[in-house]
């Protein structure tokens, strides 16, 4: 995809800008996905996130024109937003939705405001960052050190992190929900005073 003139003249974004976090050149965003291009039986290559499995799914054509950096060897392209979130969903598996919560919502979207459950909400977003990248040793090595995992357990985690659900990643760091109390109705008291 071309950039419009006015996209042209804008200065790059600085990708290294906060806190060594990897921006997008053309706006700045930080919600982004690595990937990789898949091609099936001599058919056009496709944009698939590394989480998303194997090309049997469709991934997300990229147009025809890409643009490289003579000086640092950057190379990008433009696809639609909304068929990448959408191809994620489909086929991102419970890693791929729970990335694409924590990009609406945010690490600490489903805890309450104390330093703790932000302390182990950045703790999930890196090693969940990990998984994403693919990288087993790196997270074997991160569960035993954010949460003193043991060496098999660590290694079952880091198998089994990216199918987890958000609460069992919570309880790996001890967090567990409070159970709602049941209450029960008024007609099934048992009270002398009724």
């Amino acid at each position: 995809m071309i950039l419009p003139e006015s996209d042209q003249s804008r200065p790059p974004v600085d990708p290294q800008r906060d806190k060594g976090g990897v921006r997008c050149p053309r706006c700045g965003g930080e919600a982004l996905v690595a990937g990789g291009f898949a091609s099936h039986g001599g058919s056009r290559p496709v944009f698939l996130p590394q989480y998303c499995g194997t090309p049997s799914y469709a991934g997300i054509i990229p147009p025809q024109l890409f643009r490289a950096c003579l000086s640092c060897g950057l190379l990008w392209s433009a696809v639609d937003p909304k068929g990448l979130r959408a191809l994620i969903a489909r086929c991102g598996g419970e890693l791929g939705l729970q990335h694409l919560d924590e990009i609406d919502h945010g690490p600490y979207r489903d805890l309450p405001d104390t330093d703790l459950a932000r302390e182990i909400g950045d703790k999930i977003a890196e090693l969940d960052a990990i998984a994403r990248t693919q990288t087993p040793g790196a997270m074997v090595r991160r569960c035993r050190e954010l949460y003193s995992a043991t060496w098999d357990q660590a290694h079952l985690d880091a198998k089994e992190w990216p199918r987890l659900s958000r609460e069992d990643k919570l309880e790996r760091f001890g967090w567990s929900p409070k159970e709602k109390e049941k209450k029960a109705p008024l007609d099934d008291f048992d009270s002398p005073f009724f």
